[in-house]
């Protein structure tokens, strides 16, 4: 059956079974790669390690490879956890996250790794990268001196050599779960010009003179959406990723009166304009949309 024909339901419902099978499979992926690793099978292929057998023969890239390794081999010593990666209360980022603790804190014992791995089930990675950050302060490890080395290895590219907080990377890796972009290089230049656009964009909405006709919706008019709505979507009370919305679209003859501007969630957003404008039409639009990383304005 096409899942266009799905009820949201159906498709909301299909969607959560899936995920078991993913866990589920993911749980099996690395069983058979430890029994091909016990085989040493890689070797009869002319593969000099399980891991360059991963990259070469499953096409996985060197970060996929390496996570499914190195959970393997968590879960050997702590076969314990196998249920967990079923289940989804533990991802291959926390085990990895773990896995390098325990070797930079030089931490052996089965039952303190168990009990970190207790602290971190069912949080996000975020979350996880957070307590492994306390951890390591906790045992004095995470001593990085900041430091910038810049080198011109030619006359249009510079190799850079940065520490960077943790804070920082942990913003970095949103970034790039936004934009889908693992390029650093192109990361840094789309914070680049999005800051530069938006400094542009604020000296505009400083004169308050918007053009006539215009979608562009007055900076007094977002600031007290905003405060009546406290900073939340006006659907789903998230926080996160917020837009102004024109209640009656902009292109139906919405106005941007008071009336007519409301607070959503980026997903709201997106799910009110398959209401007003059908799924197609929406699907032709946003698939024209190249990437981009959207800063939401705050009034506090």
């Amino acid at each position: 059956m096409d899942i266009k024909n799905y009820s949201d339901q159906e498709l909301l419902t299909s969607t959560k079974n899936l995920i078991k099978k993913e866990r589920k499979l993911l749980s099996e992926i690395i069983s058979h790669l430890e029994e091909i690793e016990r085989r040493k099978l890689y070797s009869d292929l002319g593969y000099t390690s399980l891991f360059d057998y991963s990259l070469k023969e499953l096409n996985y890239t060197e970060q996929q490879a390496w996570r499914r390794i190195n959970a393997m081999r968590v879960l050997k010593t702590l076969p314990e956890l196998k249920k967990n990666i079923d289940n989804g209360s533990l991802s291959l980022s926390s085990i990895n996250l773990a896995s390098n603790l325990f070797k930079e804190a030089n931490i052996i014992s089965k039952q303190d790794k168990l009990q970190i791995f207790d602290q971190m089930k069912n949080l996000t990675k975020t979350q996880c990268e957070d307590k492994v950050y306390k951890m390591k302060k906790d045992f004095g490890i995470d001593k990085t001196p900041k430091r910038t080395i810049i080198n011109n290895a030619t006359t249009e590219i510079a190799r850079v050599h940065v520490n960077l907080s943790k804070e920082t990377l942990k913003k970095i890796e949103k970034v790039k779960n936004l934009t889908k972009e693992d390029d650093l290089d192109k990361i840094i230049s789309l914070l680049a010009d999005t800051y530069i656009n938006q400094k542009i964009e604020v000296k505009r909405e400083s004169k308050n003179v918007p053009a006539k006709n215009s979608r562009h919706i007055p900076r007094k008019i977002k600031e007290t959406v905003y405060k009546r709505t406290n900073g939340e979507c006006e659907n789903c009370k998230s926080t996160q990723n917020l837009e102004f919305d024109h209640l009656i679209p902009y292109a139906k003859g919405g106005t941007n009166n008071l009336t007519n501007i409301q607070l959503l969630c980026s997903n709201c957003n997106k799910r009110k304009a398959i209401k007003d404008f059908g799924q197609e039409k929406m699907d032709h639009f946003l698939n024209a949309l190249p990437g981009s990383v959207k800063f939401t304005e705050t009034f506090r």
